[in-house]
Order: structure tokens, then sequence, then C-alpha cells
């Protein structure tokens, strides 16, 4: 497994259990697709661990090649590493909680996270183990005790800004390590801004488009209905009556396509989960969350309830010029 500890105030949102931040020292999430094995065959499904039912077990873990190697600045040699072999001690972490596994997102199958606190004291322990004396009087001891030389990560708020940041802090002589975001080509990003912005142009095109069909239903509704609707005032309906009767046949039709679209995409959904759950971890990329969809659910189902309402209210105006003696008129 490839342990990975979180850095600072950094979190992990979990999809069961506890986040690390409010778990004990020596804890761990785990993925919630979890295989701790070696994969023999890439292009069959691994039998995978369900990572939820792991919450509350301990798991024991130790160093494979029986080392733990460490990399730290050397006291007065700037820019250089030197790899420090530490034994590979055993401990046991408590899984509190599982996150939610996407290749798309940082995480692996078999990734887990542990937090800061947790890590260094891990590294205390080999230490310790070790024979290394933490004391400012080795080398060892300094780079333990002056964190000035650890290696530390930055967070740059925008992709734009990452450059000027890198070379900021090397006028400043802070050594920088290339990072995978710098050797980004421009046209991946110009690509990325590209189709992002075309996805969002036609899901606004298409509520739009939705939104433009169901005031066009709305006010041909109330032309054609022109005689029925004077019919009601005639009898003794109020506008409000009748507005609430318009919009709750609205409703019905809405929601008719409403239901029939949810069913079709819930079976398109299940069936396309269910054959891609049945392939290599990579395919899995194509599994349709179904927290996510149940909000994708909710959105569609709050637009067919106010879109027509709203289409009522704009065709409100039309709907009280109607007067009774238009019931005779058509």
């Amino acid at each position: 497994i490839d342990i990975w500890s979180l850095l600072g105030d950094e979190k992990r949102s979990v999809i069961a259990g506890k986040t690390l931040d409010e778990s004990p020292v020596l804890s761990c999430v785990v993925p919630s697709d979890f295989y701790p094995f070696e994969v023999e065959n890439e292009n069959k499904k691994p039998d995978y661990i369900d990572g939820e039912g792991l919450i509350g077990e301990t798991i024991t873990v130790k160093a494979y090649n029986d080392d733990l190697m460490q990399d730290y600045n050397m006291v007065g040699d700037f820019g250089s590493t030197s790899t420090l072999d530490l034994p590979a001690i055993e401990y046991k972490l408590k899984v509190v909680g599982t996150y939610y596994l996407s290749p798309t997102e940082t995480g692996y199958y078999d990734s887990i996270y542990i937090s800061e606190e947790t890590a260094t004291k891990i590294l205390d322990d080999a230490l310790t183990k070790g024979g290394y004396s933490k004391d400012n009087e080795t080398t060892v001891g300094k780079w333990w005790n002056d964190l000035s030389l650890r290696t530390h990560y930055v967070v740059v708020d925008d992709f734009e800004n990452i450059e000027s940041v890198y070379n900021a802090l090397t006028d400043m002589n802070v050594c920088c390590a290339d990072d995978s975001e710098l050797g980004i080509q421009d046209s991946i990003v110009n690509a990325s801004n590209i189709f992002s912005f075309a996805s969002i142009f036609l899901i606004i095109s298409t509520v739009l488009l939705s939104v433009i069909m169901i005031i066009q239903s709305t006010a041909n509704a109330l032309s054609l209905r022109k005689s029925d609707i004077g019919l009601l005032k005639a009898i003794g309906y109020k506008n409000s009556q009748i507005f609430a009767c318009l919009y709750c046949e609205q409703l019905r039709v809405t929601f008719t396509g409403f239901a029939v679209g949810t069913i079709i995409s819930i079976i398109v959904t299940a069936v396309s989960n269910l054959f891609f759950a049945n392939r290599n971890f990579i395919d899995r990329l194509y599994i349709i969350n179904w927290g996510n969809f149940g909000i994708l659910l909710a959105i569609s189902f709050l637009i067919v309830t106010i879109v027509p309402l709203i289409c009522q209210f704009i065709a409100l105006r039309k709907l009280n010029k109607i007067q009774p003696k238009d019931a005779m008129n058509e």
C-alpha cells in the first residue's frame, strides 16, 4: 500500500466514518474500493475490499523492503539532499473512515491517508529505533529540530500564478523542486478551458431552451383555451383559482416528463455502473456516483417545479386580460 500524509491544514473528505482531523494519532482513512495487494492482471477486475466495512478495524503496516527511506537537506550544503536509512518498524493504524475513490482525484485503490501528526510519530519512532540522536549536535538532530531544513509544500491560489511564485521563491534563494504543474503545456490548459466553457455553455443553453419552450407552451395554452378561461370566469372562478388550475395542469405535464426521464436515467446509470464495475481500475472512471446522481436529480426536480411557476407568473398579465365575454368569441 501507499501511505500518504496530510500536510498542515490539508483535509481529506470522507463518505463514511470520521475525518483525520477528528481522529486520534495512528488513525487512517482507506479508499471506498480497497485493494492492498499486487495486481497480477491489469485487464482483470481485482476482488476489491469494501472500505466502509473496514471502519473500526485495525490494520498492521510494515515497509515491504524492510527499510524506510527519508530524504533530508544536509546542513550547510544548499539544495543537496541525502537519504537516511531507517528501520522498518511495524505499527498499527485504526481505520476511522473511507474516502470516495476516483481515478481523477488524488488517491488510488491501494492509497491510505494518515494525519501529519501520525506521520511525525512514525518517523520519530523510526529514528529512535534506528539509534539516531535528535540532539542538535548531530546532522540528523539539526534536520529534525530545524524546520527550515525540511521539505515544505506551497499551495498557489491559481495555476497562472505558479510561475511567478516559483520565480519569487527562487529569487529568495529558496530551493524549489520542479513540480508537475510547471510542465503542463499551455495548449493543454487552453483546451481544458475551452471544453469547460463549452460544457457550461451547453448546460445553460439546454436550460434556457427548456424554459423558453415551457413559456411558449404556457402562452399557447392561454391562447388556445381563451374561451375555457372566459367560461370559468363567467361561472365565478377567480384569477387565482384559474392560475392554480393551469399551474397544476402544467405540473402534471412536466412531472410526467420528469418521471419518464428519471426512470430512463436510473436504468442507464445502473447498467453503465454494472458494466464498468466488472472492468479494470481505469475503466471505473466512468462509474457515476449515486450521491452525485441524487443531487442532479434534486436540481432537475426543482427546475420542473419552479420553471412552470415562473412561466405562469409571466403569463399572468395575459390571463387577467381575458374576460367572461371571450367565452362566446371563440
